[in-house]
């Protein structure tokens, strides 16, 4: 990957897709009714814990 691929504004946002169960949506669905906050968020916030883990699910080299 080219120096100009990775330069990105750390601020910029990237849209993903995913496909949940209907379990997991409506999981996601009562977290977020229950703290009054989007579903977008709660996904947010399980990633960045999952990210800030000592022993993330995977592990993944930084060069």
């Amino acid at each position: 990957m080219s120096n100009t691929a990775t330069s990105h504004d750390d601020k910029s946002a990237h849209r993903l897709s995913v496909s949940l169960s209907a379990e997991q949506h409506r999981e996601l669905c009562e977290i977020s009714r229950k703290n009054r906050v989007s579903v977008a968020w709660v996904i947010r916030e399980a990633i960045d814990r999952l990210l800030k883990e000592d022993m993330p699910l995977l592990h993944v080299r930084k060069e």
